[in-house]
């Protein structure tokens, strides 16, 4: 379970770095109203990142303190 967290909380991180990649690059190619939505996408990705790395750190401390117990 802990890999998968892992890898999702990997994949949010690229999608991001790739979100910004897009939104500089539409921001000086193109018109920024198109490198606004990659800005969103990008904060969306971001905060999907932060909850999957909350959700994977919570995770690994309930089963620190579970093997504590045993």
């Amino acid at each position: 379970m802990n890999k998968m967290f892992k890898v999702l909380e990997t994949a949010w991180l690229v999608i991001g770095c790739i979100g910004i990649i897009m939104c500089v690059y539409y921001a000086a190619v193109k018109d920024m109203d198109a490198a606004i939505y990659f800005l969103i996408f990008t904060l969306v990705s971001g905060l999907m990142y932060a909850l999957r790395r909350r959700q994977r750190v919570k995770f690994e401390k309930m089963q620190q303190n579970k093997d504590q117990k045993q």
